[in-house]
């Protein structure tokens, strides 16, 4: 059990930590277009191989330096052998001997041999100035490539940018909006609370003069003293008989009146017959 909750214990503390370190991770900046990062890395490329131009130009000056150097050398080696085959034809002049002669001979061979590696070493410095040349030219046409790639890069770059601002603009336009809204509905919200509120307080006000008039009723029904009532039997009510129903219905029906004979018949008024009857 204990083994089982140290390993329960350790995977809470991991994913915490693992929770922790994402939200301590900063905000990604939002990518970059594709046409402006093939740009750049247009303009490095053509950045890398401008250097390695400079470096060919780098090393055919160095080459055309030694190679130089080199017939430098081999002239002034064979300036030196035709300075001893002068002297030794001068010799020869004056002696005559065979050995003056063949002495001029082998002078004259190594001249020729010297003249011959000269000319050799001044081609081959032909050649490396040639290959110098190509690469200076190289470094020109490369150098353009990466001007008119940079041209091309500060170019998109400066779209982008007035894309971005323009779209910025937009945003912030859109978020004045929204604020806007958000603050009418806000204050409308305010608003509302406060008619609320104040409905509520006045029938709380109300409510409070309702109480305190009951209050003071109450107060000044306490203050006054009761009156004692006496308490007076209920009268029943009389059952009527049967003589007395028939005494209300005759009273209720109308009145039968005799039919008075006409005067005519005895001639005489009957209020005089009436008179005299009495």
């Amino acid at each position: 059990m204990a083994r089982v909750a140290k390993k329960t214990a350790t995977r809470k503390k991991a994913a915490a930590r693992k929770t922790a370190a994402r939200k301590t991770v900063a905000v990604k900046k939002p990518a970059v277009p594709k046409s402006i990062t093939n740009a750049e890395a247009k303009v490095k490329m053509q950045q890398k191989v401008l250097d390695q131009a400079d470096k060919k130009v780098a090393g055919a000056t160095s080459k055309l330096a030694t190679q130089r150097k080199k017939v430098d050398a081999e002239n002034a080696k064979l300036a030196k052998l035709r300075a001893d085959l002068k002297a030794k034809r001068e010799k020869a002049r004056k002696n005559g001997t065979q050995a003056a002669k063949r002495a001029v001979e082998a002078a004259r061979a190594k001249v020729s041999a010297a003249s011959l590696k000269s000319k050799e070493l001044r081609d081959q410095m032909k050649l490396v100035r040639g290959e110098l040349a190509a690469a200076k030219k190289l470094v020109t046409r490369e150098r353009k490539k990466l001007r008119t790639a940079e041209r091309n890069y500060a170019t998109k770059v400066r779209a982008q940018a007035a894309k971005d601002a323009k779209k910025e603009k937009a945003d912030q336009k859109k978020a004045a909006a929204k604020a806007k809204v958000a603050a009418r509905k806000a204050a409308a919200k305010v608003k509302a609370a406060e008619r609320k509120a104040a409905a509520k307080a006045k029938k709380a006000a109300a409510k409070a003069k309702k109480a305190a008039r009951k209050v003071k009723a109450k107060a000044k029904k306490a203050a006054t003293p009761r009156k004692a009532k006496a308490a007076a039997p209920r009268k029943k009510a009389a059952r009527k008989g049967p003589a007395r129903k028939k005494k209300a219905a005759a009273r209720k029906a109308p009145r039968k009146t005799p039919a008075r004979k006409k005067a005519a018949r005895r001639g005489r008024p009957p209020k005089a017959k009436a008179a005299s009857a009495s």
